[in-house]
């Protein structure tokens, strides 16, 4: 299991059609890195790990806190007779 570098995570990230953002959202100073992207107008950004964290973090975990979240589609309503 192999971790990703900084440089191997924007890379990772682009070809997922992310950016790479680095967000300091608390007056702490922690970082966290985000991937962010457009999509139908509107930017989403997704939190990925705390950036000191970012050692532990391994390709495959980084694939996947990037795919498309699931969608769940309620089932259609039944008419009662």
């Amino acid at each position: 299991m192999q971790t990703v570098t900084e440089q191997e995570a924007r890379a990772i990230m682009k070809n997922h059609g992310w950016s790479y953002k680095e967000r300091t959202p608390h007056k702490s100073g922690i970082k966290y890195l985000y991937a962010k992207k457009w999509h139908e107008g509107t930017t989403i950004e997704r939190y990925i790990c705390p950036l000191s964290r970012l050692g532990e973090l391994t390709e495959a975990k980084l694939v996947e806190k990037l795919a498309p979240e699931a969608i769940e589609i309620p089932p259609e309503p039944t008419e009662n007779p």
